[in-house]
């Protein structure tokens, strides 16, 4: 990795002089800069508000506007490239060579997908995350001792977020603390960097807030306890410690703040950002100028805006896969998420016009069934257009409890948080006490549940499973870190401290 990722940048591309009340309205951010003002509370409030920008920006992907070397002119939602696209559970219908590559895990061979490779704006989080926490506690004026616990306990939280969600990315990855860091650091074991994610959460959960006043979507896209009791839980489940993160979550439960929305406000949480059950999202807002309407981007073009004039879809589920993956529909079309979830293009309507969608959600043939669970208004202009991008519900919540708590053999208590999710999808309730198999039904509930939500991917690297679902990738191939994404060149230029990834070294 460079080691300007970690040395403070000279640039300044935005001098924050007053606060920002209003974390949505925060513009993103390409750089950090120790020439921020650092005197009173309103300074305090934009630069961790910047932190929260820049983690939004490093969740859409690296642009040209990040560094000229990249590939790309716009984002397209690495998120999604990240957490589901080597899941197999996806197909490209015109045969993209871009999805292609992406599924067949070719990510160093095919250029297009390089900029995936780069940490860089998760270490810019990071870094600017450090300078408030060396910086906000010597500020004295313009907030009170219980607001400024709370931002410090933000930064703690955003830092734990950016170094979790790399590690779930790459790997064992470096860990950054200190914001003056010029010593080219190496990479860390996943599981060091998972302990330190819990260390930092456990700094931030006193002082945080379970919510911020507003609206839920504003509330939901801070650092909330329940946002970092879900962290927490989420990194003690790639350590192992089953029982920790059940205690997590019972908190998060216990509270009362979050339930589960009834399947008719699926599209108030997945189309506007308002729900009870969000705890966690990051919302891109097009007031913010969050992304640009680059025709690539997942939220505008593929998983937002699915409805098109295309002779065929770029991006969809195969139809023997959405009955494989819901039983229950299959079976006598219970499952109610299957209706929210996909959609039915009429593609016998001439493309000059808006093609209807069909009643049966599985109507079309095996290649056609167009992936709606975060669809917008119908429409083909593929312009900029707000989007939530769900990091923890309470969907997801339950379902890890259940698994947790199948794991430390209570199988009651699992079976309840599970059947909890599976009734509101309106399908049979699961009554096996057997542990191997409720273990593997609550996973297979949250891919159900989850589906295209980014967790697939990640559930089963987390369990060294990828290679039993994606058919490029071997058992031998996993365990030589295949499932994690290969470190970008860019990391090893000036430190002499990196390293490539095993798998990597030898498939390029």
């Amino acid at each position: 990795m460079r080691s300007k990722i970690f040395v403070l940048c000279l640039t300044l591309l935005m001098f924050i002089s007053q606060g920002c009340k209003d974390w949505l309205d925060q513009l993103p951010i390409n750089t950090v800069t120790e020439d921020q003002a650092w005197k009173t509370g309103n300074d305090a409030e934009g630069a961790v508000a910047k932190s929260f920008a820049i983690f939004r920006r490093a969740l859409a992907g690296l642009t040209k506007d990040d560094t000229p070397s990249t590939t790309r002119a716009g984002a397209w939602g690495d998120y999604y490239f990240w957490g589901d696209m080597r899941s197999g559970d996806w197909i490209t219908p015109n045969n993209d060579g871009d999805w292609q590559a992406g599924f067949q895990n070719n990510l160093i061979a095919r250029t297009q997908l390089e900029p995936m490779t780069n940490w860089r704006l998760f270490y810019r989080a990071i870094e600017q995350c450090n300078l408030v926490l060396e910086n906000v506690p010597n500020i004295t004026e313009g907030f009170t001792a219980e607001r400024k616990a709370e931002l410090l306990a933000e930064a703690h939280f955003m830092r734990a977020m950016a170094h979790f969600y790399a590690a779930r990315v790459w790997g064992d990855i470096p860990i950054n603390l200190s914001a003056r860091n010029v010593t080219p650091l190496g990479r860390e074991p996943i599981n060091d960097v998972m302990k330190m994610v819990v260390e930092e959460v456990d700094i931030a959960i006193p002082a945080l807030p379970w919510m911020y006043p507003g609206t839920r979507k504003k509330s939901t896209s801070r650092g909330t306890k329940g946002a970092a009791l879900a962290l927490k839980a989420h990194a003690l489940m790639w350590l192992k410690d089953y029982q920790g993160a059940s205690d997590a979550l019972k908190q998060i439960i216990d509270e009362g703040k979050f339930s589960l929305t009834p399947i008719e406000g699926f599209r108030d949480m997945f189309d506007k950002g308002e729900s009870d059950e969000l705890i966690f999202q990051m919302y891109y807002d097009v007031s913010a100028g969050e992304f640009s309407d680059y025709y690539g981007h997942i939220l505008t073009y593929y998983l937002t805006n699915p409805y098109t004039s295309r002779g065929n879809l770029s991006l969809a589920v195969a139809r023997s896969r959405v009955l494989e993956v819901y039983p229950d529909y299959a079976r006598d079309k219970s499952d109610k998420r299957v209706a929210e979830f996909f959609q039915s293009i009429d593609f016998s309507v001439g493309e000059n016009e808006l093609r209807p969608i069909l009643a049966d959600p599985l109507a079309n043939g095996e290649r056609q069934i167009m992936f709606a669970k975060f669809r917008k208004a119908k429409d083909r202009s593929y312009t900029l257009m707000d989007g939530p991008v769900p990091i923890f519900r309470y969907a997801d919540i339950l379902l890890l409890k259940a698994e947790a708590d199948a794991r430390t053999n209570k199988l009651n208590e699992s079976m309840a948080n599970l059947n909890l999710v599976r009734a509101r999808a309106g399908i049979p309730l699961f009554d096996k006490a057997d542990q191997p198999l409720l273990i593997e039904e609550i996973l297979e509930e949250r891919r159900r549940e989850l589906f295209g939500e980014y967790h697939r991917v990640y559930d089963l690297v987390r369990l060294g499973r990828l290679h039993e679902f994606n058919s490029s990738i071997s058992e031998k191939d996993e365990k030589d870190g295949a499932a994690f994404f290969p470190v970008s060149d860019e990391a090893f230029s000036n430190n002499p401290n990196m390293t490539q990834t095993y798998y990597w070294q030898f498939n390029q």
